[in-house]
């Protein structure tokens, strides 16, 4: 049993919160179902996996099950065996970190866990205690390990008592962005419940034919200035809920000349940060007015000519930065946010993909950074990074036993650092948004007290479509 292993068990087994007790039970590799051939052993990573932070990006998937048809031993079986089929199929994944520019493709594989959890499912999705929900996931979000041993996947098998189960998945994200997730998952998905016409292939080349690696890079380079995102003191995570309803607030309140016709990603996000721009200038005080930031990783496989299908895999993404200078009376202009939002993804197009492509892609990045410096010489930004899995297809993953009822982001505090960040997701019904944030623990205190702020966005409530559990889903035959 490796390290990487040992410090998972320290973590998780017999850990018990509040009264919710999550045990592991096994804990195995899972290796390719067919060895990668010699000549695609070292795979050569992107420029844009160079870029990328040496983390975990964790996601749950719930579903209930009936209790009855509940076969531990079947679920499980059928799930690791099609996992080795997945990472034939996505065999970088099974490998480990070589260097700077590669992997060292050796079939080492993914970790798989099982564990037992002592309440019901019905009791999570009741009352989501965010705080919770690492325990359903295989490993800390921060390897404790040489990144040489590092997991590239790993998988946590939750089995709670009378019925249902949770998959928690940590992909590192090295090599990994949402769409490659998204590919995998429902790859993995679509060969555990036999639809092997519709477990796509994906294309893992793409990414550094198109973006080759800098060989002179010794070791990770952040777009971003980590001193403006990372700072001291103690961040919480909470989940906000923007439904339909609310969103069509906010788009007819956001849509102006610039931006008749605002999307709800842009909507949800500029009223995130303006928000949390101004619970952060009320915690702060007035002697810290300082400018903002708003950080948007854009998918760039439908900005490129022709655009890239879904099945290249890699982090194909670049840093949007919207630009808010300090208070000028304009704090509470959502239109004025929206038009920021929509003018810093514009400027990732074709052309500018079309840099990052040739000879001097290593300046283009030096130049985003000093770019960055020039515009604050004398002070440090307010930095708020935003992801969105928004239609990535999450909420449709069928394992064979239906969709999935929830599918959350993680939860709980961080300290002694945090990170300005947000992740989106789609509501279980796709057309409301669920916003994963984390701020500093006093910013975050006076954003979930501001009327505004509430009258729109619902803090964590219960998981929609309740009534799913009392309709107990069958697992079908996995013979």
């Amino acid at each position: 049993m490796s390290s990487c292993y040992l410090c998972v068990g320290t973590i998780f087994v017999s850990r018990k919160m509040a009264n919710m007790k999550v045990e592991i039970i096994s804990r195995e590799t899972i290796k390719p179902s067919s060895p990668t051939p010699p000549q695609q052993r070292t795979f050569e990573v992107s420029l844009l996996d160079q870029l990328s932070p040496s983390i975990y990006v964790p996601i749950i998937f719930y579903y209930p099950i009936s209790e009855g048809h509940h076969n531990v031993n079947q679920i499980s079986d059928r799930l690791k065996d099609s996992l080795s089929k997945t990472l034939s199929r996505f065999y970088p994944l099974a490998g480990r970190i070589k260097d700077h520019a590669s992997i060292d493709c050796n079939d080492e594989g993914a970790l798989f866990s099982e564990a037992q959890v002592n309440c019901h499912l019905s009791e999570v999705l009741k009352d989501p205690k965010t705080d919770l929900l690492d325990q359903f996931l295989p490993c800390s979000i921060f390897p404790m390990v040489p990144l040489n041993d590092v997991v590239q996947v790993a998988v946590q098998l939750n089995i709670f008592a009378s019925g249902g189960i949770a998959i928690g998945l940590c992909f590192f994200h090295e090599i990994v962005d949402g769409a490659t997730m998204s590919a995998f998952v429902k790859c993995w998905a679509a060969i555990t419940r036999g639809s092997y016409d519709e477990a796509a292939y994906p294309d893992c080349f793409v990414a550094s034919k198109l973006f080759p690696p800098i060989e002179s890079m010794t070791g990770n380079v952040s777009l971003l200035n980590e001193s403006w995102v990372i700072k001291p003191g103690k961040g919480v995570r909470r989940r906000f809920v923007f439904d339909a309803a609310a969103i069509s607030a906010l788009k007819a309140e956001a849509t102006s000349q610039l931006v008749p016709t605002p999307s709800r990603f842009e909507v949800v996000s500029s009223f995130i940060w303006k928000s949390a721009l101004a619970a952060s200038r009320s915690a702060l005080g007035s002697q810290h007015q300082q400018p903002s930031i708003l950080s948007f990783s854009v998918d760039m496989r439908r900005r490129m000519e022709p655009p890239l299908s879904e099945k290249c895999t890699g982090n194909l993404a670049w840093q949007a930065l919207a630009h808010r200078a300090a208070p000028q009376g304009d704090e509470t202009d959502l239109q004025g946010s929206v038009s920021r939002f929509r003018e810093a993804v514009a400027k990732i197009n074709n052309d500018f993909v079309q840099t990052l492509q040739n000879g001097e892609r290593f300046q283009v990045i030096c130049k985003f950074k000093e770019e960055q410096e020039e515009m604050y010489p004398d002070t440090k930004p307010e930095m708020y990074v935003f992801t969105s899995w928004c239609k990535f297809g999450f909420n449709e993953v069928d394992f064979g036993w239906g969709k999935p009822i929830w599918v959350s982001n993680i939860g709980g505090d961080t300290n002694p650092i945090y990170v300005n960040t947000v992740t989106l997701m789609d509501t279980s019904c796709s057309d409301g948004i669920e916003a994963w944030m984390l701020l500093n623990e006093k910013v975050m205190a006076i954003l979930e007290n501001n009327p505004e702020f509430c009258a729109v966005a619902s803090l964590n409530p219960s998981i929609s479509n309740q009534s799913a559990l009392s309709e107990r889903i069958t697992l079908p035959s996995l013979a």
